[in-house]
């Protein structure tokens, strides 16, 4: 099973192309802080990019991560249209795993980094979508949510 132990093996490409604040100013940088963003909210938070499938995320909104990378990255879309065969949590880990180790090759993000930064991964429409479920009979939202 995934874990978040698994993902050490990137802290190269945290160290080098993860800002220390915002997007950063290359697409390599948007690229490792978009899978930074997803696979962090995953595993602090339960929060999935897009939840009107099979998995039930939390309450953070994170498709604009996944659209932007729909969008820019031509490989992350093979992974992330997984998302509509996830039924249990270990199916997500596994798809936020094959995405990051597909894209976070020291090859594919120093091409990367030759661009400059394209639009915003705070802002970007597509495909994935998050749906605000309301459920009043939730006497744990307060523990679930992160404002």
């Amino acid at each position: 099973m995934i874990n978040w132990d698994f993902y050490h093996e990137f802290d190269w490409a945290d160290d080098k192309y993860l800002p220390t604040r915002g997007e950063g100013d290359t697409m390599a940088s948007q690229t490792v802080t978009a899978i930074a963003k997803l696979v962090h909210k995953w595993y602090n938070d339960g929060d999935v990019f897009d939840n009107t499938h099979g998995m039930t995320g939390w309450c953070n909104d994170l498709s604009s991560y996944a659209n932007w990378l729909y969008t820019n990255i031509p490989c992350a879309d093979f992974y992330l249209r997984r998302i509509k065969d996830c039924k249990t949590y270990e199916q997500y880990a596994q798809l936020l795993a094959d995405l990051t180790s597909a894209i976070e090759t020291e090859e594919y993000l120093s091409e990367l980094a030759k661009h400059e930064k394209v639009g915003s991964i705070y802002k970007c429409d597509g495909p994935y979508k998050f749906k605000v479920v309301d459920d009043e009979d939730d006497e744990d939202d307060e523990d679930r949510c992160v404002y």
